[in-house]
């Protein structure tokens, strides 16, 4: 049984580790210790809180080209009611003119999402009190100070090590809705330091490193935070601002005259359909597999991490016991390579552009022979022509092979045009126009467009829908301040 001792301050807690403690009260000894240091009292009866952030992220695993890291501008600011568990999320990606905005409410109950650009507004039961703020708030460790007392009966004693030269102690806790945290606590300050959660990628971690604190209104924050990824740079803060009990009203309030968003579709459990005769469309989430019959065996594209899942639930659905003999890499990016080292013990023979090669052997962690690559420059031909790959380099990144199966006129364009709505054409942009060019200039007959990211098959009526309807340019509304900055 746990004993709370919110008494105890940073004095008594060393005495009492020294002389040993019973199974439990270390967390709760940890924890009086972080809360003394971020202000007691102060930090406990905290209300409600406001965080301005500007910070950096580097697109590791997720830039133009696979040997060079982008860098992207954020403007978030995030809205905290701690008594009725209320946030809200302004963000902002980009620099002006080329901004695009994400604006997200989880008001206790639901949650919303608000499309400025579009003037819409929908429920959207994936806005959760842990994700409205796309777990922005986890790189401010006051926030990670004030959720640790919330969760005493969760928390485990990780025990001692020495971080960047000092002893800190470790405590691990999992609140509702979000991944097991773990904090590295300084013993001397009580101040975090650190704080590790684990990464999709099996072995890899986030690391959030804290630096600068200020003490404001008798309570605590770091003024920076540096985050790294697998050990790679991912986000570090250039400038921040916290207010500690604002008032929250406007922040929680819906905006008036907006219309509807599109219902969405739910996509969280393992779906297959079948497009055509032979061809397939299985995933769930946001990771979409094609497989394409091509007599003895099978061609896939979509290499998201879970291939086998829905390899099989494929080969279960069809009826089928065929290989997997050739697996399309649209392109290098972290979540669309995860599903490589599947790929690889399949047996799978990978279609894909030399500048990727490298990171299709990295991600899939074992020794792939050069004889099980083919490498596409500019367009190829597969499987006696059952298979057509294109590259299409863009912004996104520089060379996308975009597949296409002539016998079912489907092609499968990663994620390069998709929509997860129930209905209805999604929005365009100009990159649009070019994807339709490519087809032309091949003189590709795509009537269907099935896609990484939803398992909605959209149209070539849609694609034409789509390129009549590319809205303009994103715009701060008028009371985003710090949108400006």
């Amino acid at each position: 049984m746990r004993f709370a001792k919110s008494f105890m301050v940073a004095a008594s807690c060393a005495l009492a580790l020294s002389v040993g403690v019973f199974a439990g009260e270390k967390e709760d000894v940890l924890i009086d210790k972080v809360v003394a240091a971020y202000g007691g009292d102060a930090l406990l009866k905290l209300k409600t809180l406001r965080i301005n952030d500007r910070y950096k992220g580097f697109r590791f695993g997720q830039s133009t080209t696979p040997d060079e890291v982008d860098l992207a501008h954020y403007n978030a600011q995030v809205t905290i009611d701690f008594e009725t568990r209320r946030k809200a999320l302004k963000w902002v990606r980009g620099s002006q003119p080329y901004i695009s905005l994400q604006h997200q409410i989880f008001d206790g109950t639901g949650g919303y999402y608000i499309d400025h650009t579009a003037q819409t507004l929908a429920e959207n039961g994936g806005i959760s009190y842990a994700s409205a703020d796309r777990r922005i708030s986890l790189m401010l460790d006051t926030v990670l100070a004030r959720m640790v007392t919330g969760e005493r009966d969760k928390a485990v004693y990780q025990g001692e090590e020495d971080y960047r030269g000092d002893l800190h102690e470790k405590i691990s806790f999992q609140a509702d809705g979000y991944p097991e945290l773990t904090l590295y606590i300084d013993g001397e300050t009580g101040r975090i330091s650190k704080m590790q959660r684990a990464h999709w990628v099996a072995g890899q971690y986030f690391n959030y490193q804290f630096s600068a604190y200020q003490q404001q209104d008798g309570i605590i924050y770091a003024g920076s935070t540096y985050v790294t990824r697998g050990g790679q740079p991912f986000e570090v803060v250039t400038a921040r601002s916290v207010t500690f009990n604002p008032e929250v009203g406007a922040a929680f309030a819906l905006p008036g005259g907006y219309g509807d968003e599109k219902p969405s579709l739910d996509f969280s459990e393992m779906t297959v359909k079948k497009l055509a005769d032979g061809v397939y469309l299985a995933g769930r989430n946001w990771g979409f597999s094609i497989f394409v019959d091509a007599g003895d065996y099978f061609i896939a594209a979509g290499g998201y991490a879970g291939l086998k899942d829905r390899f099989e639930a494929m080969n279960a659905f069809a009826g089928t016991d065929k290989p997997l003999k050739y697996q399309v890499v649209s392109h290098h990016h972290i979540d669309h390579i995860g599903g490589m080292k599947e790929a690889a013990e399949l047996g799978a023979v990978f279609v894909t552009v030399a500048d990727h090669a490298a990171s299709i052997r990295e991600s899939a962690g074992t020794a792939i022979s050069d004889d099980r690559f083919i490498l596409v420059d500019g367009f190829g031909s597969i499987a006696g022509g059952k298979l057509k790959v294109m590259d299409f380099p863009s912004g996104h990144t520089s060379h996308m092979l975009v597949s296409y199966f002539p016998d079912a006129k489907i092609a499968f364009t990663a994620d390069t045009f998709f929509s997860r709505q129930a209905a209805g054409a999604p929005s365009g942009y100009d990159g649009l126009n070019r994807l339709k060019k490519l087809f032309a200039d091949h003189d590709l007959d795509a009537r269907n467009f099935a896609a990484a990211h939803s398992g909605r098959v959209l149209t070539s009526a849609d694609l034409d829908a789509a390129l009549g309807n590319i809205p303009a340019d994103a715009v701060c509304p008028a009371d985003w301040n710090f949108c400006r900055e």
